[in-house]
């Protein structure tokens, strides 16, 4: 009989299985007699005289009396993947499984899913004509249910056996403006944009660094070394998760004097009208270049990193040092890790002459 500190009286039954010691509640006194408990202890010991682990056996009945369910275990998996995430990554998974799979799925009995029902709702995001989120959404399915074997929770992954089921993404290139007459027109509609002051200044940041949308939404003003005229991005932001240099312009140092003015005293230099806490949407660049009359089959806000590498790499640029800016994966992952600086006075150079080339190209008519 364990006493606990609170005066709680609870039967116990320590045993070994495996060479390994374990400890079985039996009840709690005086719900639960000593005759009562002897029993419980006697049969206890007949599954370990049958090699069967009692404590096994009961946490069995318990999970037949009150299964647990797909959302249970989903955010049991999500949690314990939280250390090694970014945050916007983990955001967006979380994001996918309550916007997709907790509405249809969610109390159901993860042992009891199947791979049609789940195909059932992958077909749901597939109607919106968003193949990708299907793919991927059934991607992090997988991921939680092997989760869910590995812990005994299910017998098997339904998700691995969609596996080709859901419809082929065919690869389109992104929209982007890349003849010099198009990209001076661009740069002016830029410069005379008549919506929030930030989001020109994200726009005209996107066309002179041709970062990553991502990138430059969620830049932070600590990232700035404003002696050394570098914004150096932090693995967690990129998409190969190394650190990124990125070489600043005239014309960019010139944008971000002012733009300190506004929003110097806060995190992001580009933070939403909603609130400081939080950088701009992902939609808000597209919107803006849809304000200036640039169709999604015309230019995108990936679109700027086509748009240099294009020009670049006709105006004789060495491939490796556009690559480089552009932080495409080197070769050598390694090898990459390394040499974070790799082509740095070449990439200043080419910087500084790109943002010169888009105010030529701006002020031609």
């Amino acid at each position: 009989l364990f006493v606990s500190p609170t005066d709680t009286k609870s039967w116990r039954l320590k045993y070994r299985f495996q060479g390994k010691e374990k400890l079985l509640t039996l009840g709690t006194y005086p719900q639960t007699s000593l005759k009562e408990a002897r029993e419980r202890a006697a049969d206890a010991r007949k599954q370990l005289d049958g090699g069967i682990d009692p404590g096994e056996v009961k946490k069995e009945e318990q999970q037949a009396a009150d299964p647990i369910t797909l959302e249970q275990v989903a955010r049991e998996w999500y949690e314990k993947q939280l250390p090694a995430w970014s945050k916007r990554h983990s955001e967006d998974v979380m994001e996918r499984l309550e916007k997709n799979i907790f509405p249809f799925l969610g109390d159901r009995p993860i042992a009891e899913v199947n791979a049609p029902e789940l195909l059932t709702v992958l077909r749901r995001i597939e109607a919106r004509g968003a193949i990708e989120a299907a793919r991927r959404v059934r991607g992090i399915c997988s991921l939680f249910f092997r989760y869910a074997v590995a812990t005994s929770r299910a017998e098997r992954d339904p998700a691995a056996d969609l596996k080709g089921a859901i419809t082929n993404r065919i690869p389109k290139p992104r929209a982007a403006i890349t003849t010099p007459d198009e990209v001076g027109a661009l740069m002016r509609a830029i410069d005379g944009f008549a919506g929030t002051y930030t989001v020109k200044c994200a726009l005209q940041m996107c066309a002179l660094t041709f970062c990553r949308p991502g990138e430059v939404r969620t830049a932070e003003w600590t990232e700035f070394d404003f002696k050394e005229n570098l914004w150096r991005i932090p693995g967690n932001k990129m998409k190969m998760r190394m650190d990124h240099l990125v070489p600043l312009s005239r014309q960019a140092l010139d944008i971000l004097e002012e733009l300190r003015q506004l929003t110097g005293s806060g995190k992001y230099l580009f933070p939403s009208i909603r609130t400081i806490e939080r950088p701009i949407s992902d939609m808000t660049l597209i919107a803006g270049l849809r304000r200036m009359g640039f169709e999604k089959d015309e230019m995108s806000a990936h679109g700027f990193r086509a748009m240099a590498s294009t020009l670049l790499n006709e105006q004789g640029y060495s491939a490796d040092v556009i690559e480089k800016q552009l932080a495409h994966s080197p070769i050598n992952k390694i090898r990459g890790i390394y040499n974070r600086a790799e082509y740095l006075p070449e990439r200043r150079k080419m910087m500084q002459a790109w943002a010169d080339y888009l105010v030529e190209l701006q002020e031609s008519r």
